[in-house]
This record gives structure tokens, C-alpha cells and sequence, in this order.
């Protein structure tokens, strides 16, 4: 008689139809909503075209150049996701630790995001000399006197109380923090009693994988595919949204333009994600320390797609203006991607090797950098 058949760990078992229609009809009863109910991203423009907001089981994808903010963009999705208290928001970032993130907070949270100039809000600079000149006075400083000297501080710690519980920062490990870690920190926000999740990766292009049994060497262009999938699994078997920042390949480096075809990595990219959300430079203000950037959708499943907003960076409160604006079809950047489609489709799989572009991958890193005065 043929032995039993022992399925591997991790690969889903077969279920009935009746099987699938008792697991929604439990669902139900529990109430659970996040199937039907879209979870906001905050960002007006954006929650209209994904149809109110990110979905379960979609994987997003946020790309673009170093220190267009993407980094803002996302923590910013996460903060609003938090602060709504619909979700837990896990923020795992390769780039910046927990301590940095936390002071972008409070600089966002200093300020009215919707205002158009806003000012007198707090810098990572004003935060910075505050505590280097207590210092150098022999002073002793602690968390709650930096908030009674910091002009803004004390407002924006009010702001971040109503959602301290609502979000997970989580330094990312090049090493050890492997796609699989990732699932588990989901787990983990189950275990604890946290219905719903979103996850944020940052950035897609350096999660580790787990080492070849055989002990080859995974490419980078392989690697990342694994990763893409292995992101997509997680939506799939935790009915959660996963939003992860993806870096640009070394063309789009070089021509300061960045589409769904530019993101370094294998086809998978363009293929495996539900949204593709790309983030590009806009033009100039007048004045100020604002500046527009581009966000187009150039891809999604579930609505429109190749449509583009400007949304207003306010870059030394690390934070964008939620309301935005439509690009018209006569000033769109998507008509570019006509010609950029043509080349790829003659090109082979393949991306540049990590090496040849890792130094301007990472040399912004997706900080965002106050302009000089004058």
C-alpha cells in the first residue's frame, strides 16, 4: 500500500468548497470586516483610486529614487493607519532605526501636514542643538525635558499617545531579518490579539533570504524574486495588506525618472504586485522648503491605473500634505513609458548586479535634506 502522504511544512493544504464557505461563514460571525472594508492610507487622492484604501491580501509596492520619500511616504501611511486605530501597523525598516523614526514622527506630528507652508514645527536640527548645548552645560537631559524645551515637541508627543500601541518599529537585520522573520512578527501581532495588520517593508531590495541547502549562492536578481513572492505569500495567508518600498535600478538612477519597469530587480516586479505606486520629482515652488512630488498608480488590480496625483513634501517635518492634486493627462510623466516598455521587452531578465549601484542606492537613503537658505 503506498505510504501516507506528508505534505511540506508551509505548503497549504487542500480545502473543500464547503471547507472555504465554513471558513468565510466563521468570519462572518466573528465580524470580521477587513474582506469588505478597505483600511485608509490617509492620503486622500490615493484612497480614491485603490477604492478607499489598501485591501487584504494585496501586496503594494512603493518605489522611486533615493530621497524622493518613500520612507516618508510609507511611515507617514503607517502613522495615519495607526492613529485611525483600525489596524497595527509593523514598520520594519533596513535603512533607519527605531530611535530615527521616532524623531521623524515628532517632526510630522509638530505640524499641520494639510497646511500649505507650514512652519515653526520641530527639526531633527532644532532637536539636535537643543540637546548638544544641554550637554555641553553639564545639564541632564531626559526624554521629558527635551519635550519642555523643544518648542512643538510637547504638542506632537500628545498627538503620538493616541497611537503608541498602534504601531511596531522593527529594525531590519541585513542578515538575520529574512522574509520569513517577516511573516512571524505577523504571527506574532495575531498571537497577541491584534485582528488586523498591515506590514511595511523598507526597502524590498535588501530583505535576506534564508541560505540554499545546497550552499549556492543566490543572485541578487533571484533573491529579490523570492522576496516579491515570499511578500505576496504573507498578504495571501494572513489576509492582510503588505506595502513594501522598492528601489530603482540603475537607469532610472541615472535619468532621475522612475517607472514600474525601472525597479531593480527581476520581472516579478512588475508582474507580482496588486499596486504600483511611483513616486518621482515634480516641479519647483515658489520659496519655502516644500516641494511637489509625483505619486502615480502604475499598476492596480482593482481600479484605475496610470494616473497621477502631486502631493506637496514637506521635507524638514518629514511629512506630506494628505490632499494633493490630479495631474492632467497633458502633464502626466506616464507617456514615457511607452519607449521605456519597448526597451525592457527587448532586454533579457536581468538587472545590474547590486554592487554596480549599490552606492547610489543607499548614498540618499531616503533622507530628506533641508534645502539652504537663499
Amino acid at each position: 500500500m503506498p505510504g501516507k502522504v506528508v505534505l511540506p511544512v508551509g505548503v497549504a493544504t487542500p480545502q473543500t468548497l464547503g471547507e472555504v464557505v465554513n471558513d468565510l461563514d466563521r468570519r462572518l460571525r466573528e465580524g470580521r470586516i477587513e474582506d469588505y472594508l478597505p483600511i485608509s492610507t490617509g492620503f486622500a487622492p490615493l484612497d480614491s483610486y485603490l477604492g478607499g484604501g489598501l485591501h487584504t491580501e494585496d501586496l503594494i509596492l512603493v518605489g522611486g529614487i533615493q530621497n524622493v520619500g518613500k520612507t516618508v511616504s510609507v511611515l507617514q501611511m503607517a502613522r495615519n493607519i495607526a492613529c485611525g486605530g483600525r489596524a497595527l501597523a509593523i514598520v520594519v525598516c533596513y535603512e533607519h532605526s527605531p530611535l530615527y523614526l521616532l524623531h521623524r514622527l515628532l517632526c510630522l506630528e509638530s505640524i499641520d501636514p494639510a497646511s500649505e507652508s507650514p512652519s515653526g514645527g520641530v527639526t531633527r536640527d532644532a532637536i539636535s542643538a537643543v540637546v548638544v548645548e544641554a550637554l555641553r552645560r553639564g545639564e541632564q537631559v531626559a526624554f521629558d525635558w527635551l519635550l519642555g524645551r523643544v518648542p512643538g515637541a510637547a504638542t506632537a508627543w500628545e498627538k503620538m499617545a493616541d497611537y503608541l500601541e498602534g504601531m511596531w518599529l522593527v529594525l531590519g537585520d541585513g542578515v538575520g531579518t529574512r522574509v520569513d522573520v517577516l511573516g512571524q512578527y505577523v504571527e506574532l501581532a495575531l498571537e497577541r490579539g491584534y485582528r488586523d495588520v498591515v506590514l511595511f517593508v523598507d526597502y524590498l531590495q535588501i530583505v535576506p533570504v534564508r541560505p540554499s541547502l545546497t550552499g549556492e549562492q543566490h543572485g541578487d536578481v533571484q533573491r529579490i524574486g523570492m522576496v516579491i513572492k515570499a511578500l505576496k505569500t504573507i498578504a495571501l495567508q494572513h489576509h492582510i495588506p503588505v506595502v513594501a518600498v522598492a528601489a530603482a535600478d540603475e537607469e532610472a538612477l541615472r535619468q532621475q525618472r522612475v517607472h514600474l519597469e525601472n525597479l531593480f530587480g527581476p520581472a516579478l516586479m512588475q508582474y507580482e504586485p496588486d499596486v504600483a505606486v511611483i513616486l518621482n520629482r515634480g516641479g519647483m515652488l515658489e520659496g519655502g522648503r516644500s516641494r511637489p512630488v509625483r505619486w502615480a498608480i502604475e499598476k492596480n488590480r482593482g481600479g484605475p491605473s496610470e494616473v497621477e496625483m502631486e502631493m506637496i513634501l514637506h521635507g524638514p517635518y518629514y511629512a506630506f500634505n494628505p490632499v494633493g492634486r490630479e495631474v492632467g493627462a497633458g502633464e502626466s510623466y506616464q507617456g514615457e513609458r511607452v519607449a521605456l516598455r519597448e526597451r525592457k521587452a527587448a532586454a533579457p531578465d536581468s538587472g545590474p548586479a547590486l554592487d554596480a549601484v549599490g552606492e547610489r542606492l543607499t548614498a540618499g537613503r531616503d533622507r530628506v535634506v533641508e534645502p539652504v537658505a537663499g
